[in-house]
């Protein structure tokens, strides 16, 4: 008698014992990852670091809209320099010298919508200020029915006596978008005066 009810109160531990088995591979995945983002944190700190050593004044990660040669809505990271500015993603990088910067601007794309509403349209006026991001802008302001308003980070600059520019959203990350207009602002050494 005693070998039968040994079984059955193993048996009705059994699930129990599943349980408490999961919450523990749980409990030691959860000390893992803890320590694998405390580590890739550190390293993250430590490159920081050594990117503000060498004079990096201002970083940020934004998604980006147009004007570099990578996908729209792209994660990128910008590196502000004295001299420059570094745009990173993936395997991807580029320079902009910031003497060929003319402008750094926030607008809405409820802003970009307004101010060419009455122009032949949304997405042409957008271009004549801030070519094919303005296009971009424009355009999709127009065709939203619910309005959710996004900023956008406009660099305004000079290539070959040819006006260029670059976007990114900057909706959920106005602070740092601002650092980077106050910075061009206290240190503008922008072309002035362009040979037509």
């Amino acid at each position: 008698m005693d070998t039968p009810m040994g079984k059955s109160t193993v048996g009705e531990m059994l699930p129990l014992f599943i349980i408490i088995g999961i919450l523990l591979l749980f409990i030691i995945f959860c000390i893992k990852m803890i320590r694998v983002t405390s580590k890739t944190s550190k390293k993250q700190k430590k490159q920081l670091n050594e990117l503000k050593n060498a004079g990096m004044t201002v970083h940020a990660a934004l998604n980006h809209i147009n004007g570099l040669p990578i996908a729209e809505n792209i994660l990128c990271e910008i590196f502000s320099y004295p001299d420059k500015f570094e745009f990173k993603s993936g395997s991807m990088h580029f320079n902009l010298q910031k003497s060929k910067i003319t402008d750094m601007t926030i607008k809405t794309d409820t802003e970009i919508q307004q101010q060419y509403v009455s122009s032949i349209g949304g997405a042409v006026g957008g271009a004549v200020l801030f070519g094919p991001i303005g296009a971009m802008i424009g355009g999709r302001a127009k065709s939203k029915k619910t309005r959710t308003v996004h900023s956008y980070l406009i660099i305004t600059y000079m290539n070959d006596s040819e006006v260029k520019y670059i976007g990114f959203d900057v909706t959920n990350s106005l602070n740092i978008a601002y650092k980077f207009i106050k910075e061009f602002k206290e240190t503008n050494t922008a072309i002035t005066s362009v040979d037509l």
